[in-house]
């Protein structure tokens, strides 16, 4: 199980040392964003690595066996709607990265709204944002980890696989989480129809579970919730720093769009990890906790050389992830929270970046991690804040960054407080509450103090524009 384990992962390098060959550049835009040259399958395969994680292969399955069927309403729904909100406005964003010559989020709109105030409250709220990403890749991690090697260290097992994160950042940035995406995806597509495949074929065999009652109904309450979730959480994506860094990364928008349309073809892998959940139930199966039965469920059913190779896949999914988001929190601190470091300067700052946030993230997966699963909650509907300003931007030429700032601190505040308090608002989302003072703030300040002179981002790609 081990040596099978161990191939895979020295495969994930070597793709990674292969992928310098075709960079383009060595300047930190190249190291953060592959200087906008991936093509559409890679865009692809970076596109999809972004969306299914260790979190979608263990936490799903592990939520249908917790919770039952009703639990996949709103991720369904979810994931669903992140290909259309991508195909629609991932184009835009990478047309606006090109006209100013961005690698992060907060590039855009510091340059657009020419505002270093701005600048430094969308960094900070990315950061914040991506503060738990990794901590709860780590509690993935463990879980798969400890199913390899169950008498090894937790810690030591975790610290392996920040080492390997680390290695795919610092050996050709996000070009290398691009080709190691590929790997990963095959494996992790092929390993779910591996799994609940022989499920299905033995469904017969060992069957001691009676049929569990029906689920109840959904109630109205949980039903508002899963929409405007799913409105969020899709809208939210769209924000996210390591989605502009895809977006940014491809070479045209139409390599854009053709990984959103291929996109939902990966949602199969949901109804095949529903029916290894189901399998487990019916079967007997009971792992130590819910987000263990994909494992535990492939350990009973497969021989040891083939589980090493199906864990090795769960293990790149989690690490996938991991290296675009030290990626972007690298790019962000190097680039936007301090200035001045040069383009040598950045991609060594980024390595730094790097390696602090692993260590973080590793102390925090170590801990309790209550702290971070909290964090983790309030995400999408924090960093949802920064839709209207792009809009703004894209659309109305009269917005001024204070009224960005404004939006962004009040919609924060406001969904904060709703979360924080536990105030019954009906089962809605506060994210998209927040969205409301959001707009309100915006729309109040731009009429009080309209900017002079500015165009949008649209009428400079109309014309031709570029970035002075």
């Amino acid at each position: 199980m081990i040596a099978s384990f161990a191939i895979v992962i020295l495969l994930s390098l070597a793709l990674a040392l292969a992928s310098k060959r075709g960079q383009a550049g060595h300047d930190a835009r190249a190291f953060f964003v592959a200087s906008g040259q991936l093509g559409g399958l890679l865009v692809f395969f970076l596109s999809v690595g972004e969306t299914y994680s260790v979190a979608s292969m263990l936490g799903f399955p592990g939520g249908v066996y917790a919770h039952g069927d009703g639990f996949s309403a709103w991720f369904f729904g979810y994931i669903l709607m992140i290909a259309p909100v991508i195909f629609f406005l991932g184009p835009w964003i990478a047309r606006a990265g090109n006209l100013y010559g961005c690698a992060t989020i907060s590039d855009f709109f510091a340059r657009h709204f020419e505002s270093r105030a701005l600048e430094l409250v969308v960094t900070a709220a990315a950061i914040i944002v991506l503060v738990p990403v990794g901590t709860m890749q780590f509690l993935g991690l463990k879980i798969v980890l400890m199913t390899l090697a169950p008498d090894a260290s937790p810690l030591l097992l975790i610290t392996g696989a920040g080492i390997l994160a680390f290695f795919y950042v610092a050996i050709a940035g996000l070009r290398a989480s691009a080709f190691i995406a590929v790997l990963k995806d095959l494996l992790m597509i092929g390993s779910i129809m591996l799994v609940s495949g022989v499920a299905l074929a033995g469904w017969q065999h060992g069957l001691t579970a009676q049929p569990s009652a029906p689920v109840a109904p959904m109630a109205l309450h949980d039903m508002r919730f899963a929409v405007t979730t799913i409105l969020v959480q899709s809208a939210g994506y769209a924000m996210l720093p390591q989605t502009w860094s895809f977006l940014f990364s491809a070479r045209s928008a139409d390599a854009i769009r053709r990984s959103q349309v291929a996109a939902p073809l990966y949602m199969i892998m949901f109804p095949l990890l529903m029916c290894v959940a189901t399998y487990a139930l019916f079967h007997g199966l009971h792992p130590a906790v819910p987000d263990q039965v994909f494992l535990t469920t492939a350990s009973a059913l497969l021989p040891r050389w083939l589980l090493g190779i199906v864990l090795a896949g769960v293990t790149l999914a989690g690490l996938v992830l991991l290296s675009t988001v030290c990626l972007a929190i690298g790019s962000l601190a190097t680039r936007n929270l301090v200035r001045g470091l040069g383009e040598t300067g950045q991609t060594r700052g980024a390595k730094i970046v790097t390696a602090l946030y692993l260590l973080l993230s590793i102390a925090s997966a170590e801990s309790s991690g209550h702290l971070m699963a909290t964090m983790n909650n309030i995400i999408y509907f924090g960093i949802v804040q920064t839709l209207p300003g792009l809009v703004a931007a894209l659309r109305f030429r009269r917005t001024p960054a204070i009224a960005v700032i404004a939006g962004i601190v009040a919609g924060d505040i406001v969904a904060l407080a709703i979360f924080a308090s536990g105030i019954d608002v009906g089962g809605i989302n506060p994210g998209l509450i927040g969205l409301l003072p959001n707009v309100a703030m915006l729309i109040a300040l731009t009429a009080l103090r309209p900017r002079q002179g500015a165009r949008t981002v649209l009428d400079k790609l109309g014309d031709g524009a570029v970035a002075g």
